[in-house]
């Protein structure tokens, strides 16, 4: 795995990348306005006010804070973010519970803190500022709520359709997590929401974790000069989806 010093960069048009080495937060920015996606652990908010910064944007400009599912690792910070920015908070409409008042079924969700959601997110929604848009889409499994995305990306004067998928991790569905319901998630869901997420010719895709599409790797090679943009990755894409697709299919005809 490619090391990472922390520093924020640059992804492809308004897109950059200021989450961890772990966990992945984008900002899509505008000169009307900023969208963040997922604000990683409760110690991260520091770190990506300070990425904002860095990158030569302002964080008051940021108006939304969207939440792709209500887990700790991606909102975890959402509160001080909101302090600091004034941003709306968006969060799928089944995770709004765990958000607002915190829940034993989310893993880890006790003890930080709550916040109020002022936007739930459900299918069809458009998240919008300055011409950046993002549709939302509920893909249920990973949680309840949880939600991916889809926005229109430009690079080389070509147009690309972009996607992040909001919630791919099978640790949910692990035996004594699923004994306790730790997560909320539902593996007849997720398979649903990847399959559906494969019929999207996705060429630009996100990951919510760094290790889900390469994050680090691509940007060591977008540094080499190599071109097309690496981020640009239909095969990723849907060689990503269809593996999961295959483990999540493993895990249901063990449990049958």
């Amino acid at each position: 795995m490619t090391d990472y010093d922390g520093s924020p960069f640059h992804i492809i048009d308004n897109i950059y990348y200021i989450g961890t080495d772990f966990v992945s937060s984008h900002i899509f920015t505008s000169k009307e306005g900023h969208i963040l996606l997922d604000t990683c652990w409760p110690d991260s908010g520091p770190g990506i006010l300070n990425g904002v910064t860095e990158l030569g944007f302002s964080p008051k400009d940021i108006r939304y804070l969207v939440i792709s599912h209500a887990h700790i690792d991606h909102l975890g910070s959402t509160a001080l973010l909101a302090k600091e920015t004034g941003a709306t908070i968006c969060v799928g409409e089944a995770d709004v519970e765990a958000a607002e008042k915190g829940s034993t079924t989310q893993a880890g969700l006790v003890g930080f803190e709550t916040f109020k959601v002022h936007r739930p997110l459900k299918e069809g929604d458009v998240i919008a500022v300055g011409g950046r848009r993002l549709h939302v889409y509920h893909t249920p499994g990973h949680t309840p709520g949880c939600c991916s995305f889809g926005f229109k990306v430009q690079d080389e004067n070509r147009t690309y359709r972009g996607m992040l998928f909001g919630g791919a991790g099978l640790n949910v569905f692990e035996e004594e997590n699923l004994k306790r319901n730790i997560y909320g998630g539902t593996i007849e869901d997720l398979r649903k929401s990847l399959e559906r997420m494969l019929r999207f010719d996705a060429k630009v895709w996100l990951g919510n974790h760094p290790f889900h599409n390469d994050t680090f790797q691509k940007l060591e090679h977008l540094r080499q000069g190599i071109r097309p943009n690496p981020y640009i990755d239909p095969d990723g894409w849907k060689a990503f989806l269809t593996a999961r697709l295959v483990e999540v299919e493993e895990l249901l005809s063990t449990a049958r």
